[in-house]
């Protein structure tokens, strides 16, 4: 009877794991994507515009990280948010991607003073989701996969 079961199930399987699994992967790496990369364009445009200052400004006196300048934490974090979410998109160096993503977060989280009144319980979430494309790589539909593939054939 168990074996039954087991092959009636069975096609359920591969369609997760053909199908659904890649799709989940992808669609966790565009989220937490999203929203690094707004947040970098955010800055960004404020270096554009002339107005550096009150992203400096937020490193120092909003969110200030322990033992970093202001202006090399608002620059590194700028890049980061640009950068880092973009090689988390398309699945490229996804592992890298996730992980800087994923300390940002930590840092955010648990490296600025609770004064700052920064912590948020969204990012025990990003954290989690974050970890997926971390600890299981990016997934089918990525560069990297791709990549492999090509590397592997040659």
């Amino acid at each position: 009877m168990l074996t039954t079961i087991d092959s009636m199930i069975e096609p359920l399987r591969r369609i997760a794991n053909c199908v659904l699994s890649p799709l989940l992967v992808l669609g966790i790496r565009l989220y937490m994507a999203n929203i690094f990369f707004k947040s970098g364009l955010i800055k960004f445009k404020s270096f554009q515009n002339g107005q550096w200052d009150s992203t400096i400004y937020l490193f120092e006196d909003i969110h200030p990280i322990p033992g970093v300048p202001a202006e090399l934490a608002a620059a590194g974090g700028t890049i980061g948010e640009l950068t880092l979410p973009v090689l988390l998109a398309l699945g490229l160096f996804g592992r890298v991607g996730a992980a800087g993503l994923l300390v940002m977060t930590l840092v955010i989280q648990f490296g600025i003073p609770a004064e700052y009144d920064m912590k948020n319980p969204d990012h025990y979430f990003w954290m989690m989701l974050l970890a997926v494309p971390f600890i299981m790589g990016p997934g089918k539909l990525s560069l990297d996969h791709l990549l492999l593939k090509f590397i592997r054939k040659a």
